[in-house]
Parts: C-alpha cells; structure tokens; sequence
C-alpha cells in the first residue's frame, strides 16, 4: 500500500464544485463531533450522578443510541469525499493510472448507488416512524427525528461519491481526497 493507514491528510480543492463539497463535509463532520462530545458529557452526567447516589440522566441509553446514529452518519460524506472507506485495492494498487482509474470509477458509481438506495429507504423509514407516532419508551422522543436526521449525511455522502465518480472517469481531473 502507498498511503500510510491512518494517517490524516488535509483536502485540497480542485475546482468549485469541490470547494463546496468539502466545506459541507467538514461542516457535517464537525456537527458530528460536536454531537460525540455532547452525548459523552451526558453519559458522564449519567454515570457520576448514578455512583454518587443522584441517579441517573433519564433515558440516557435511548438518547445515546438515537444521537449516536446520527453523529457517526454526520462523518460519511467527509470520509468519502477523503477517499477513506475500507476498500480493497489488492488487486488494482499496482496497476496503471489508465486502468485503475476506471475500475475505481465504477466503485463510486455503486458506492454512490448505495448510498441513494440507503437514503430513499431511511426517507421512507422516518415517513413511517412519523406515521405510526413510535416513541422511545423513557423519554417519548418522536423516533422520525433521529431517522430524518441519518438523511442529510447519506444524502451528502451520495453526492461526494458521485463526483469522485466522475473525477475517476476524466483522466485529467484530479481525484478528491488523492495524496499526490
């Protein structure tokens, strides 16, 4: 393998379309973050206050499992347009640009196709969810919520696979999230 695994690279923007992609990523990805942090500091809450006898944040378990869904969904768009999803290359990673460059092409496309199809079902998911009023048992938060807000980060993610698609399949376009 060429690339380091693990290790961090910053995007650098090739074009317009790009530019905006990567600054709604990186939004995205901070708003999960900020999320990871706010759901760790109320399981903190959670546990100090049920060890020192003051009980515990009601329905902590729910609220970590609702927020935690959607903060890891708010990290996929980034990560894709980064190139970072687990794929294996054994076989193509010595090949030449010429030949690897359309075989990944073809990866995006169904990478992208997934994703719509991930999007679409988690739409109408939180469609009926909305419909049949469930809630979550302690704290009767309207499940629809956390369900319409794995959306906006599939739908993202499906975008940038996208246009990683279509810079594999133009031999001059640079290819977003590449080291080189």
């Amino acid at each position: 393998m060429q690339d380091p695994m693990g290790m961090p690279h910053e995007m650098v923007e090739h074009d317009r379309v790009e530019h905006y992609l990567i600054l709604a990523g990186k939004g995205m990805a901070i708003s999960g973050g900020v999320l990871f942090m706010a759901l760790i500091a109320m399981s903190l809450v959670s546990i100090i206050g049920r060890k020192l006898g003051f009980g515990s944040v009601n329905g902590d378990i729910e609220l970590m499992q609702a927020g935690t869904a959607v903060a890891a969904t708010a990290f996929l768009p980034y990560c894709t347009l980064l190139g970072e999803h687990i794929k294996v290359d054994f076989f193509t990673e010595n090949m030449r640009d010429s030949l690897k460059r359309p075989i990944d092409g073809v990866a995006e496309v169904l990478f992208a196709l997934v994703s719509c199809l991930l999007a679409w079902r988690t739409i109408l998911s939180a469609i009926a969810t909305h419909e049949s009023e469930e809630v979550t048992t302690l704290v009767s938060l309207p499940l629809w919520i956390p369900t319409a807000l794995l959306v906006p980060g599939l739908v993202l993610m499906a975008v940038c696979a996208t246009y990683r698609a279509y810079a594999h399949f133009h031999p001059t376009k640079k290819i977003p999230g590449a080291r080189s």
